[in-house]
């Protein structure tokens, strides 16, 4: 963290998030924003990129649900290079973190992009947003000060990055336990430094309170994630108990669709040979391999998945929040997801010049857990 400066309120977290943008923008700071939209309807969100303050001054910043994950956004929008203008994206801290991720495997460009985030204290479930938008409208800008509410997404309850720990960010706003007249904005990164000081804004002193709440949080959110593992961790052991947990999925895929790290423009799982379950095409599979196991069909899908993505798997639930069936999937992608993370030391996220384990060959690693596993 380079510095922390002190921006007055104006009526709501939201509104007083879009004047710092705004001012950003007149000292030409950048060339354009990348932020959450109501779309008309006015039930969900989207993402848009603006360079028109009419439009900027309309934007949700920080909104109550995440219907699109934001790194998703940024990856059809850099894949292809380096973008001209340079843009301001303003993310949840999962959304960040994902997006790195993309970058590591050269999915997303972030030449040219400086990210703000702020404390997040999760997002409401979808489907009961867009029944009551209003009412969680109303009660979202209380949630950002106090991390008080319900029906937030189960992966959100928790998740202990959702401030500027372990998210490569440039400007972070503190907006936990802030007065009500005030908040903080922090310059994360040489970036954000340069760009803060193009304002008048006046330095804070004291972070004491803030750094305090967030450790606060920080252990609540262990807690509540170490009570989800234990229950969960009978739910998943072997074949069978996998078997029943998936029993309701209904292979829509839009788990995978969703998932800012399924990147791959055509997944297996959804070619002609993986739909192909003729017989015959069981056994030439078996005597290519020299055996296949079984089920095929919808375990071996989540498996693939969960082989595919775990280390990268930044937690921000939006598969769960996409089934069809309200199967809890995004409990178990986190929770094998946290396990394999730990054995190799990885934060998703964390850092761009950090190597995803897979993609780092390392001759001498893992010594402890093969010692485990001979000892018994």
């Amino acid at each position: 963290m380079k510095s922390t400066y002190i921006i007055l309120q104006n009526n709501s977290i939201n509104s007083t998030v879009k004047d710092l943008v705004m001012k950003l923008l007149d000292k030409k700071c950048f060339d354009a924003v990348l932020a959450s939209v109501r779309i008309p309807t006015g039930e969900s969100f989207a993402y848009e990129l603006m360079n028109d303050k009419a439009k900027v001054d309309k934007c949700e910043c920080l909104p109550p649900i995440m219907p699109i994950q934001g790194a998703r956004a940024l990856k059809d929008l850099t894949r292809k290079g380096e973008p001209d203008l340079k843009i301001l994206c303003i993310m949840h801290p999962c959304e960040i973190r994902a997006a790195v991720e993309l970058a590591k495997l050269h999915q997303v460009n972030l030449a040219n992009i400086t990210f703000l985030s702020f404390d997040c204290p999760g997002v409401y479930l979808t489907k009961d947003y867009i029944k009551e938008p209003k009412k969680y409208d109303a009660s979202y800008d209380k949630t950002l000060r106090d991390f008080q509410a319900e029906n937030l997404r189960t992966n959100c309850r928790t998740c202990t990055n959702f401030s500027f720990n372990n998210i490569m960010t440039d400007i972070h706003i503190a907006n936990i336990d802030m007065d009500q007249d005030k908040l903080m904005v922090m310059s994360v990164s040489d970036k954000g430094e340069e760009c803060l000081r193009a304002l008048d804004l006046e330095l804070s002193e004291d972070m004491s309170k803030w750094q305090e709440k967030i450790k606060t949080i920080q252990c609540q959110r262990q807690e509540n994630r170490e009570k989800v593992f234990s229950e969960l961790n009978p739910k998943v052991k072997g074949a069978e108990s996998l078997d029943t947990y998936f029993a309701d999925c209904i292979n829509c895929h839009n788990c995978m669709r969703v998932c800012p790290i399924c990147y791959c423009r055509q997944c297996f799982f959804d070619s002609p040979d993986a739909k192909r379950v003729e017989t015959d095409n069981y056994l030439s599979r078996a005597r290519k391999k020299g055996g296949i196991a079984f089920p095929t069909d919808t375990l071996l899908f989540h498996l693939g998945r969960m082989s595919h993505m775990n280390l990268s798997c930044v937690g921000c639930g939006a598969c769960q929040d996409a089934c069809a069936m309200d199967v809890p999937v995004a409990e178990i992608f986190i929770f094998m997801a946290d396990r394999l993370q730990q054995m190799f030391e990885y934060i998703p996220g964390r850092n761009i010049e950090e190597k995803i384990p897979v993609l780092a060959y390392t001759e001498d690693e893992l010594h402890e857990y093969e010692d485990a596993k001979d000892s018994k």
